[in-house]
C-alpha cells in the first residue's frame, strides 16, 4: 500500500478548485478522501461543507448493491431472466430506424436478457445507440414516469438496441428501473425503503435519499452554469433528476446525497461490505461488483470495463491503479474505490458544465489523487 502525503494532496486538489472555481468551470464542490479509514482530506470549494447533491448515475453503485443484497436473501440470481419477471422480456426485438426515423424491429433477441446484463449495461434496453434507445426515451410521456411499475411497464414492450449480452452501451436509467422494480418485486417493498432499510441505515447513513426532507431540500445545492464567460446558479426545484417525480424511485439517477455519505457507502465497498458495526454485503457480492465483465469501448485492450453498476480499472493503462472501482454523475459528481491502496475518494457538485463520465474536472481530480503519494 503506498500512503498519501496529506500535505502534497492538498497542495494539489486546493490549487486545482481554487483555479477552476476562478476560472468559472467549477462552481461549488466538496472533497472527501479517506486511506485505511482515516480523513486525509475533506473541504468545499465555494460553499459550506454538508450540502445535498444530486447523484444521478452515481445512483447505479447502489441499485447494483440492492440487487446483490437480494442475490444474498436467495430471491434472486444474476442469471435470471428478466422475463421471470416480466413476461415481454421472453419475446423482444432489436430495433432499428427506418428512413424516416421510426423504430421497427430489425431481427429477434437470440439471448434473454439476464439481471447481471442489466448492471453491466449489456442489455440494450434504451441505451442510445443507433438512435433506437433515443428515439424511445423521447416517446415516454409523463404518466410513463411515474413510478418504477409505470417505467417498467413501458420498458417491456420496447425495441432493444442491440443483441443482450454481445455488446456493451451505457443504459442511462432505463436497465437499472429494471432492476429496482425487479428489487421491489422480490422484496415486497417501495424501491426507496429497501435501499434505506438494507443499505443506508445499517450504515448509520441518513443522507441519501430518494426524498429529501425539508430539511435536506434546505440544503440542496443549486446548479451551476458557465457559458465560457459567466456563471450562475439556478433552482431547479424539488427534482432530483431531469425534472423527474419523486414518486419515481429511478434505480439510474434518483438519489440525492452528501459528500460524507457517499464516503461511508464507498468504505462499505472498501472493506468489502461491511463497516464499524453494518454490515450490507458479503465480500463475495463486492467482489462480483467490481469483476470487469466487459470493455466500455468495445477494445479488451482498454483499462476502462464495467463491472456491475461500476467501471473497473482492469489494467494499469490509466491514472488510476488496475481494480479501482466506481462511477460519476450527470452533474459532475465522481468517486473510486481503491483497494490496493486502501483509498475512497469522493467528488460532489452540481452542474451543467462538465458533468457525466467524461467530465474533465473528475480526470484532473484523479490526476491530482494519484500524484500525491509518496
Amino acid at each position: 500500500m503506498r500512503i498519501l502525503d496529506e500535505k502534497l494532496l492538498y497542495k494539489n486538489i486546493s490549487d486545482r478548485q481554487r483555479h477552476l472555481l476562478e476560472t468559472g468551470r467549477v462552481g461549488r464542490c466538496e472533497i472527501l478522501v479517506r486511506q485505511d479509514g482515516k480523513t486525509v482530506f475533506h473541504e468545499s470549494f465555494g460553499c459550506k461543507t454538508n450540502l445535498m447533491y444530486r447523484l444521478a448515475s452515481m445512483t447505479k453503485p447502489v441499485t447494483a448493491a440492492a440487487v446483490l443484497s437480494e442475490v444474498q436473501k436467495g430471491r434472486l440470481s444474476l442469471e435470471d431472466k428478466v422475463s421471470r419477471f416480466f413476461d415481454g422480456f421472453a419475446d423482444q426485438y432489436v430495433g432499428a430506424l427506418d428512413e424516416n426515423g421510426s423504430v421497427i424491429p430489425k431481427e429477434k433477441v437470440r439471448n434473454e436478457i439476464t439481471i447481471r446484463m442489466l448492471l453491466n449495461h449489456t442489455s440494450g434496453i434504451l441505451s442510445d445507440i443507433g438512435g433506437v434507445g433515443e428515439a424511445q426515451e423521447r416517446a415516454m410521456k409523463p404518466e410513463d414516469r411515474e413510478n418504477l411499475t409505470t417505467v417498467t411497464n413501458y420498458i417491456n414492450h420496447i425495441l432493444l438496441s442491440f443483441q443482450p449480452g454481445e455488446t456493451a452501451f451505457y443504459s442511462a436509467t432505463g436497465a437499472f428501473d429494471v432492476a429496482a422494480r425487479i428489487v421491489e418485486l422480490t422484496s415486497g417493498m417501495p424501491f426507496n425503503e429497501y435501499i434505506d432499510q438494507f443499505i443506508m441505515r445499517p450504515l448509520g447513513i441518513s443522507d441519501i435519499t430518494f426524498v429529501p426532507s425539508e430539511e435536506q431540500w434546505g440544503r440542496m445545492s443549486q446548479m451551476h452554469y458557465f457559458d465560457g464567460q459567466k456563471v450562475w446558479y439556478e433552482d431547479t426545484g424539488r427534482t432530483i433528476f431531469e425534472g423527474f417525480p419523486l414518486t419515481y424511485f429511478c434505480g439510474g439517477a434518483g438519489l440525492a446525497g452528501t459528500a460524507e455519505a457517499y464516503s461511508v457507502f464507498a468504505e462499505m465497498l472498501l472493506n468489502e461490505g461491511s463497516l464499524r458495526s453494518g454490515a450490507v454485503l458479503e465480500p463475495e457480492s463486492v467482489r462480483r461488483m467490481k469483476t470487469p465483465y466487459i470493455p466500455i469501448s468495445g477494445d479488451r485492450n482498454d483499462a476502462q470495463w464495467w463491472g456491475l453498476g461500476v467501471r473497473v480499472i482492469a489494467n494499469d493503462r490509466y491514472t488510476l491503479p488496475k481494480g479501482c472501482f466506481g462511477w460519476s454523475g450527470a452533474y459532475g459528481s465522481h468517486f473510486w474505490v481503491d483497494p490496493e491502496n486502501r483509498v475512497t475518494a469522493v467528488y460532489m457538485k452540481n452542474s451543467r458544465f462538465d458533468g457525466g463520465s467524461g467530465a474533465q474536472s473528475s480526470a484532473w481530480f484523479e490526476e491530482d489523487v494519484a500524484h500525491s503519494f509518496r
